[in-house]
């Protein structure tokens, strides 16, 4: 008996070695298996990216900060193994929507795109939803669509009400003049948001100038100069957007004239006005939604993860005022800075596609 007990011992002993070592090797073949050691666990949990094509289009690179959130993106997806097919329509409505349906032909897999209106490229996004290629919209507010997989936008009263407190120093009956682009829904949002604050602050606009997309910047300072000559003792201009100060600055300097620009959307060029005292700035992490994009999007091609239809609240944007007294510290958001934590995560999670 003590014999046959020992010999049962062993036989069941050697079972559960046996069994431990089928269920080790089951978990290593499903993946779940944690071995000791952080190179064996990132060997076994990191996940190799498919090769991707993302195509990328705002409308006119000509504007700085469409260019800045376009260049952005291109790099995120680059930093992930993807390759980009990059469109510049130049501003002209036609060849945006020859762009959009150039993307679904080139059979991309991704679309993110920089404050594009859906009514300008309404067949390419009907063409891409028919080829299930996910449209990302990023940056500034535009028209919804169903045909957005995502609308990652900054918050348009925010931005305003944050530049609105710097103007609420103009005093009562100052005169302002304002330059708009009232073709796209976040700068026309804004436009009528400065007409109620200057009747609630009892400011005088006397003149209103619709900037021409396709020639931005010489378009303002041509404006601006004839506003200045019909108006000199004009106090304030107001811009929706990035390009106002480069181009109402320079038409204030040659006046002589002691005109502040007040704008929302600065970007890297526009500190050199700031610094000077020239104009004072909302400017934000534009970039942000374009990298989100990308970054979501390698969710939902490694792991099928639902694309959110709005910017999660994790990946919100940052915005700040930047005036003579902090823009020497240079423009807040540059991309490098706002990509490094995405790039730390995605070390972790990926395999870089190649």
């Amino acid at each position: 008996m003590p014999n046959g007990h020992r010999v049962g011992l062993g036989a069941l002993a050697l079972m559960l070695v046996g069994a431990a070592l089928v269920a080790v090797a089951t978990g290593f073949a499903s993946g779940h298996a944690k071995p000791t050691g952080a190179h064996a666990s990132a060997a076994v949990n990191r996940i190799k990216l498919p090769k991707k094509t993302i195509g990328i289009m705002g409308p006119v690179d000509a504007a700085e900060v469409i260019k800045l959130v376009n260049d952005a993106a291109e790099k995120a997806a680059k930093t992930l193994g993807w390759k980009t097919i990059r469109v510049d329509p130049g501003g002209d409505p036609a060849k945006m929507a020859a762009g959009m349906t150039s993307l679904v032909n080139a059979h991309v897999n991704a679309i993110v795109l920089t404050t594009m209106e859906p009514s300008t490229i309404a067949s390419g996004l009907r063409a891409a939803a028919r080829a299930k290629i996910p449209v990302i919209d990023t940056h500034t507010k535009t028209q919804s669509s169903k045909y957005f997989a995502g609308e990652y936008f900054l918050p348009p009263t925010k931005e305003f009400n944050l530049l609105l407190g710097r103007m609420k120093a103009l005093p009562r009956g100052s005169k302002i003049a304002t330059i708009n682009l009232p073709q796209f829904l976040n700068a026309k949002i804004a436009g009528d948001q400065i007409k109620a604050a200057a009747n609630a602050q009892g400011w005088k606009i006397v003149a209103s100038h619709d900037a021409d997309l396709q020639n931005l910047v010489p378009d303002v300072q041509k404006a601006t100069g004839d506003i200045l000559r019909a108006n000199p003792d004009l106090k304030a201009v107001w811009g929706c957007c990035d390009f106002a100060p480069a181009g109402a600055v320079p038409s204030i300097r040659a006046a002589r004239k002691n005109v502040r620009v007040y704008a929302l959307h600065g970007v890297p060029s526009t500190i050199q006005f700031a610094k000077a005292g020239s104009a004072v700035v909302e400017m934000a992490s534009y970039q942000q939604g374009a990298i989100a994009a990308i970054d979501l999007l390698a969710a939902h091609f490694a792991r099928g993860a639902k694309i959110p239809k709005h910017l999660p609240k994790s990946m919100a944007y940052q915005m700040k005022i930047v005036d003579k007294s902090n823009a020497g510290k240079g423009f807040p958001y540059p991309t490098n800075k706002l990509l490094a934590p995405f790039k730390k995560k995605w070390a972790k999670l990926y395999i870089k596609a190649g």
